[in-house]
């Protein structure tokens, strides 16, 4: 049986939750498909709690422990323990979405370049935009441990003071030069 749910026809199965079996899987429809909204929502968050799947037009969320398909036909996958969380995940996932269509409208639909750069970023690529000085000035001993933190949505990019120095000017040209604007936003670069 189906039900209504912040705008999405929800089915829900028990026992379908393959990661773990006490939980509900949650089916959920949107009516319309999410179209381009999927890949921006690709950029938006950090990279390693988001995964692009350009052969299914699917953004996976990495969420709380729970894994998140949003599909660009409208459709949402996700195991819940009970109905409070199918409704705090799907608010959750459709603030994300709103959020995406009004970057779409500011930038245009993203280029599968930069959602290919994008799911490619590791923490040494990252790293080669640092100024490798292992100072510990941004709370970490390495720059190299800095990045991953960055990667994991934990800190952000601007947090290391000696990018905001002459010094390091080259730097910041290189990262506008290489990733678009959300993309910067998302590493905390931008606001």
């Amino acid at each position: 049986m189906s039900r209504l749910i912040e705008g999405f026809r929800v089915e829900v199965s028990k026992g379908r939750c393959l990661k773990d079996p006490t939980k509900v899987m949650v089916e959920a429809f949107y009516p319309g498909g999410f179209g381009d909204s999927v890949e921006m929502l690709a950029l938006m968050l950090p990279p390693l709690k988001v995964k692009y799947s350009k052969q299914y037009r699917c953004t996976t969320i990495i969420s709380e422990g729970r894994l998140i398909g949003v599909y660009s036909d409208g459709k949402v996958v996700f195991c819940a323990m009970d109905m409070s969380e199918v409704v705090d995940t799907l608010r959750y996932v459709k603030n994300l979405l709103e959020e995406s269509s009004k970057e779409i409208e500011r930038r245009g639909a993203p280029r599968l370049e930069d959602l290919e750069a994008y799911g490619k970023l590791s923490a040494f690529k990252l790293y080669e935009y640092l100024p490798k000085a292992n100072c510990g000035l941004c709370g970490y001993a390495t720059c190299v441990a800095f990045a991953t933190k960055i990667l994991r949505g934990e800190v952000k990019l601007r947090e290391c003071p000696l990018l905001n120095t002459s010094e390091a000017r080259y730097l910041v040209e290189k990262l506008k030069r290489d990733f678009n604007p959300v993309i910067l936003k998302s590493l905390g670069w931008l606001n």
